[in-house]
């Protein structure tokens, strides 16, 4: 009787130490990438929150221009009842005098009423005060301007935070550089 002897085959330690290190390489490589595809999706977000916000001043003033250029203080019911400065941009949904923005608050509701489905704001009086926000943007008033701080991404002193600026006298929409909370 013939015995049937079968080798066993399998992976040599040589093999197998070869693909762990093409393993590791690879992973060295690709990991990097992922890391900071988090810091990627918060620029992508406020990238997006930006370009909305513009094209919104955009079409309040196109309807403004479109249906006669109301007077100062004339309410547009498409956007949540904003109200309009002479020059025919959103400034807030309660009557000022000068028809600008008097407060922070007037800023979140130029945000809201803009955006329909905004992202969550707060108002704050100052830079100072969005330390620890809990919303995804915190309006500031400065002047006739409003200035929008992202503080979803980071919101504690001393971290820096993107923002963006908005004129209510011009219509215009500016990205600014980040700046530190203080």
């Amino acid at each position: 009787m013939k015995k049937n002897i079968s080798r066993q085959q399998g992976f040599t330690i040589v093999e197998l130490v070869v693909v762990i290190i093409l393993l590791g390489i690879l992973a060295a490589t690709a990991l990097p990438r992922f890391i900071d595809i988090d810091d990627d999706a918060h620029a992508a977000a406020f990238e997006g929150v930006l370009g909305g916000f513009s094209t919104g001043v955009a079409l309040y003033h196109a309807q403004w221009i479109a249906e006669g250029q109301a007077a100062a203080g004339a309410q547009a019911p498409d956007f949540d009842n904003l109200r309009t400065t002479p020059q025919g941009y959103p400034y807030s949904t309660v009557s000022q005098a000068g028809n600008v923005p008097t407060d922070s608050a007037d800023c979140a509701t130029v945000f809201t009423g803009l955006l329909q489905s905004a992202p969550s704001i707060g108002s704050a009086a100052s830079l100072a005060g969005i330390a620890g926000s809990a919303t995804d943007y915190t309006a500031v008033r400065n002047g006739v301007d409003c200035e929008f701080y992202y503080t979803a991404q980071s919101n504690a002193s001393g971290e820096t935070v993107a923002f963006f600026t908005y004129e209510s006298d011009t219509g215009l929409v500016t990205q600014n550089t980040p700046v530190a909370i203080p």
